[in-house]
């Protein structure tokens, strides 16, 4: 199942993607039952959660009922019926909606370097630590975008960069959980751009901490969450494109650890909850660091990931910042090129 978070008429709701369309779950079945029983019926169908975290937190009812909603839409098409709740519409064109993130804004956002390729392909040295354990950095959920909206350029940097990663959604939350209790807290995926501002970047971790600037101020996420059982978190098959052409592909397969262990280390004396999102890091070879060939303002960044579908973002100018902004003694970032 494809779970999105589209807009409507101005109102912000869970649906789900179906062939070009989006069905929204709870108002199928509110309208389903109003047609078989009359309209004062409807207020006693099950409620589906209209929210991405609430139905996370549903688990196997909600998405029952998402799956029993889906069946009544097809049911509705093949008679020629519109289903439609107070006035809403209840199957819309995909055409019609705006996608969101598919959480605009999760409780909290880790990412992980779990693919020994991008490590030593973006001039890392990878120390024993990786062998040892998941490490992440903390990202701003207060940054977070969807299919379609323009990839921030910060004025501070020249070297704009796209990284080609899987993230997933948790269902539930938990502390001290083994990676048996972390795989069945675990929702589904979703395609998830890290953007980052290569020479900055650089440039603020010669002192072994951070990133920071160079991390925070924009990440893309969608189109949707393609739920966990649909899911071979070992062969999901990605790719990078840039107006048009492939920069880089590659598969999910070559990771140190697995959803489940990166779960649960991340719980091992902390509690997680569910709605938050890990990264499972850049892919081998997906970014342009590795490439050393760099996006520009105009650009059109495609990432594709089987089962998922395609997050499309263009790419925005680059800021320029109001006089006495920042610091004075920032002058620039040398440029990062891996050799």
């Amino acid at each position: 199942m494809r779970l999105v978070t589209y807009e409507s008429a101005s109102s912000v709701r869970l649906g789900v993607l179906h062939g070009d369309t989006v069905v929204d779950p709870a108002r199928v079945l509110r309208a389903e039952r109003a047609a078989r029983r009359g309209s004062s019926a409807a207020g006693d169908a099950p409620e589906v959660p209209a929210e991405m975290v609430a139905f996370f937190e549903g688990g196997a009812e909600a998405r029952g009922l998402a799956e029993r909603a889906l069946a009544a839409a097809g049911a509705a098409a093949s008679r020629g019926q519109e289903l439609v709740d107070d006035g809403h519409p209840a199957v819309l064109s995909q055409a019609d909606v705006r996608l969101l993130a598919p959480v605009p804004r999760p409780r909290r956002i880790r990412d992980y370097l779990t693919y020994t390729q991008h490590a030593a392909g973006s001039g890392l040295k990878v120390p024993p630590a990786f062998e040892a354990m998941p490490i992440c950095y903390k990202c701003n959920v207060e940054t977070v975008i969807g299919p379609d909206e323009p990839l921030l350029w910060p004025s501070y940097t020249a070297q704009l960069d796209f990284e080609l990663e899987l993230g997933f959604f948790t269902s539930g939350g938990g502390r001290d959980l083994t990676p048996k209790e972390a795989a069945e807290r675990i929702a589904g995926v979703t395609i998830f751009n890290d953007v980052s501002a290569r020479d900055i970047q650089f440039f603020e971790m010669s002192l072994t901490i951070g990133p920071s600037k160079g991390k925070d101020f924009c990440t893309a996420m969608g189109p949707c969450v393609l739920t966990i059982d649909e899911v071979d978190e070992w062969a999901v098959q990605m790719s990078a494109s840039v107006n048009g052409e492939v920069w880089a592909s590659g598969s999910t397969k070559e990771r140190q650890f697995s959803f489940a262990e990166v779960l649960a280390w991340a719980s091992l004396d902390e509690t997680v909850y569910p709605g938050e999102f890990f990264g499972l890091g850049t892919v081998g070879g997906g970014c342009g660091l590795e490439l050393d060939r760099w996006i520009r303002p105009g650009d059109v960044v495609e990432l594709a990931a089987s089962g998922v579908g395609v997050l499309r973002n263009p790419v925005g100018q680059r800021k320029t910042p109001p006089d006495g902004a920042g610091v004075a003694s920032y002058q620039g970032s040398p440029e990062v090129h891996v050799k």
